[in-house]
């Protein structure tokens, strides 16, 4: 829809602007997997997902596979 598409743009915009690293993600529902907002079954597979347009990492925590891999995929940008 237009709001989105404005929403985007301001997203993009901010992230230029301030020298944001961003990855797009088409699916909302998979983006609030990715953020945690969903629970995990005993065999690891996202149950109760809750989508989300907008994510932002502030605190990156423990060094961990994930966030090597989202560092090797900005640094092949």
């Amino acid at each position: 829809t237009t709001e989105e598409a404005g929403i985007v743009g301001l997203v993009e915009a901010l992230c230029n602007e301030h020298q944001i690293r961003l990855i797009k993600v088409s699916d909302s529902k998979k983006l609030g997997q990715m953020a945690g907002l969903c629970k995990i079954d005993r065999d690891g597979n996202p149950r109760k997902s809750v989508g989300a347009s907008v994510v932002a990492v502030r605190k990156w925590g423990d060094e961990t596979v994930a966030r090597a891999t989202l560092l090797e995929h900005f640094g092949s940008q």
